[in-house]
């Protein structure tokens, strides 16, 4: 078997027409799995083709048929000219700026790696999720939302994406939250040469979208015979030059209670009464008026402890948990019976260590942002 290599090909990429819509950012969306439901209204109503109305299928009642609606909606978009494809493949420079917060990489299509020797996940996935994604990748035949993939030290490949940043930028929005969004081309062939030389040298950890490369490798398995399955959008970012932020994913827990943490967790653990900040590992357990803080002596992330040691204990079904990015929605849904758990996010080196190591940390264990925007590039198979 080949060695494998960290490979970015250059691709003809889909985007919106700005004057067939009311504005580019006003079709672009966040990740499915960050759309509160209070968002998904809004996108829906800021434009008629924003891309909510194709990553996240309405009427799940309707079962497998529910995928056919965001199909016909992009190829009548693609019909009616609201999505053009670019003349000539590239690689895209991307830059997000948002208060401070500077996400900048490249998006092409990713060499699939199903040994895990160059492309590296870190947290395990929930099986209904990858089908979800699957089946919509099957419906529309494309990629619609790039996976975030980080390595470091790239060198001229870095050095590539600053440079482009000093040219004009070949798309540019603006999106309602304040977010800056500028992406140039790459399409020397030169250029693109010393780019797949760099990368070569490396591999990177799947940041965000682990579902998603998921379902890229199910797709990869069904469809041997199509070259295009063999690759799937991605955005790779250098985050030694450009960093990630790295945040927890919060926990609601249906059926748990209060009482039950405090008489069901494992000697050894520490409960103190109240929520107690300043403890980088700490899990924190509320019932919407009252706290329970625990703390363990181990240095494995809270995430890992939560899943492996304490549901278990508390008889938690794991799969009635619910996930959130944010405290307050997950301290909306508290209740007596119904227990938010706090965690902290991980270590980025106890990230990239379990992923080296080839050991995942629990699902949905992490949330590096920036996020990409979805809607600004998409790929066609």
């Amino acid at each position: 078997m080949p060695d494998a290599v960290l490979k970015l090909d250059p691709l003809r990429a889909w985007r919106f027409v700005a004057g067939k819509v009311s504005g580019l950012g006003a079709v672009t969306s966040p990740p499915y799995d960050v759309l509160e439901p209070a968002i998904v209204r809004r996108l829906t109503d800021s434009d008629l083709h924003n891309m909510v109305r194709l990553i996240l299928p309405r009427d799940p009642d309707l079962g497998p048929s529910r995928y056919d609606e965001p199909a016909r909606r992009l190829v009548g978009w693609q019909r009616d000219g609201i999505v053009v494809q670019d003349e000539q493949p590239a690689l895209y420079v991307y830059e997000q700026r948002l208060r401070g917060a500077v996400l900048c990489g490249l998006v092409g299509s990713l060499r699939l790696d199903p040994a895990r020797r160059v492309v590296l996940p870190h947290e395990d996935v929930m099986p209904h999720w990858v089908d979800d994604r699957l089946r919509l990748m099957e419906a529309t035949d494309a990629d619609l939302e790039p996976i975030l993939l980080a390595y470091a030290d790239g060198g001229v490949a870095s050095d590539a994406v600053d440079a482009a940043r000093a040219g004009e930028p070949w798309l540019e929005a603006e999106t309602y939250n304040g977010a800056e969004h500028r992406i140039w081309r790459i399409d020397d062939p030169v250029t693109l040469a010393e780019i797949e030389t760099e990368l070569a040298k490396h591999e990177a950890v799947i940041a965000d979208g682990h579902h998603r490369y998921a379902a890229y490798l199910e797709r990869q398995l069904r469809a041997p015979y199509r070259p295009s399955a063999d690759v799937g959008l991605a955005m790779l970012v250098d985050y030694v030059r450009h960093p990630l932020t790295l945040d927890p994913i919060h926990r609601v827990v249906p059926g748990l209670e209060l009482a039950t943490v405090q008489a069901r967790t494992p000697p050894g653990w520490q409960l103190q009464p109240g929520r107690v900040e300043g403890d980088p590992n700490r899990i924190s357990v509320t019932d919407g008026s009252s706290w329970l803080t625990l703390h363990s002596a181990s240095d494995a992330p809270a995430v890992t402890l939560l899943h492996e040691v304490l549901l278990s204990s508390w008889g938690a079904v794991e799969q009635d948990i619910t996930f959130h990015h944010t405290l307050d929605d997950a301290l909306a849904l508290a209740g007596p019976q119904r227990a938010a758990v706090e965690l902290t996010a991980p270590e980025m080196d106890q990230v990239l260590r379990s992923a080296a190591q080839g050991v995942v940390l629990p699902q949905k264990a992490t949330s590096f942002g920036p996020k990409p925007r979805v809607g600004l590039l998409f790929r066609t198979l």
